[in-house]
């Protein structure tokens, strides 16, 4: 039980929309869950439009931190890691929540869309299966609400990681959209992302893309819509969304208003603020890569790549930017 606890570790992703806990158990053979918790923040609401985070929103986060280090430490984690994303690295008074979060035992550490891109990928790619990548190029997608992280890779090799600032909130911030979104939304959207696009699309491989993995609160929902019991499915593989139900499903959900998707069975109450653009998303960039024959949903992102990186290096103990639980950096109980 000792040995097994001495690598019992946890992770907070604290991201623009969803705060996410990740409690771990790594050993010599890899890594497995514990425990994982999902909170609906919105620690970037508005933040692209003001260039500052809410007060309201900055209590929200804080609050969920507070309860994933009490989770955690009731689960006997022993260390501890913190990864700040989108609405982090541009918000002018970041400080301040960085601040507060060390005072109640999280070190969030504000990563660049790079390293970002870097961990979502490590994670996504421990989800399919060599059989199932083949000899194919894949992009990755991990559509967040301030940045679009997109990857991609073969069995050779990552050809390209790209951080894009198309996220769902920023979106929604730049345009201002309708409700429903209209036409002219739409317009504005394509332009805005296929302004975006272009540094991928010039440097794509000779072999364009024909499997997409997405992940994502939207991508998770679009799963869940497809499948009920899609929650129940290996969390450790990416699962199939047809994808021509896929694109039809993601045009009709992007023509509704907010009243109709909290009717819609299977779309959470805290993703109808963004679904409708998450879907006008994901269809523009499933129209921009028609070299795409399947999609498939990893339920892996930045945290678990952080827990594949961290268990192949494992006999050299954990690595850099995990805390004790017991350092006094983490703050007084």
């Amino acid at each position: 039980m000792e040995d097994e606890l001495r690598h019992r570790v946890a992770i907070a992703d604290c991201g623009t929309n969803t705060f996410t806990l990740h409690v771990a158990r790594i050993t010599a053979e890899g890594w497995t869950t514990v425990f994982q918790q999902r909170r609906f923040v919105r620690l970037g609401a508005d933040s692209f439009r003001t260039g500052r985070l809410a007060p309201d929103r900055m209590r929200r986060g804080l609050d969920a931190l507070a309860s994933f280090r009490e989770a955690a430490l009731n689960l006997g984690a022993t260390h501890f890691r913190a990864i700040g994303c989108s609405a982090l690295r541009d918000a002018a008074n970041a400080k301040d929540f960085l601040r507060q979060a060390a005072e109640i035992g999280w070190q969030v550490e504000v990563i660049d869309g790079q390293r970002e891109a870097g961990w979502i990928h490590q994670g996504v790619a421990d989800t399919v299966p060599d059989a199932a990548l083949g000899d194919r190029t894949a992009l990755t997608l991990d559509i967040g609400g301030g940045s679009v992280e997109c990857v991609v890779w073969n069995r050779e090799g990552v050809h390209g990681r790209h951080s894009l600032d198309i996220g769902v909130a920023r979106l929604t911030d730049w345009i201002k959209p309708s409700d429903p979104l209209t036409a002219k939304d739409l317009t504005s959207l394509h332009r805005v992302v296929d302004a975006a696009l272009a540094p991928l699309m010039n440097r794509l491989p000779e072999a364009s893309p024909s499997l997409l993995i997405g992940t994502s609160g939207a991508f998770n929902t679009l799963a869940a819509l497809e499948d009920p019991g899609a929650q129940w499915h290996n969390p450790r593989e990416a699962d199939v969304l047809p994808l021509e139900t896929l694109r039809s499903r993601c045009m009709a959900l992007s023509r509704l208003s907010k009243e109709a998707l909290r009717s819609t069975p299977g779309v959470h109450p805290d993703r109808v603020p963004y679904m409708a653009i998450a879907c006008a998303l994901i269809h523009h960039l499933l129209e921009r890569f028609p070299s795409l024959e399947e999609v498939r949903r990893s339920r892996h992102t930045v945290a678990e790549g952080i827990l594949v990186e961290t268990a192949r290096g494992i006999e050299d103990g954990l690595g850099t930017g995990w805390i004790s639980a017991t350092s006094t950096r983490m703050g007084q109980d």
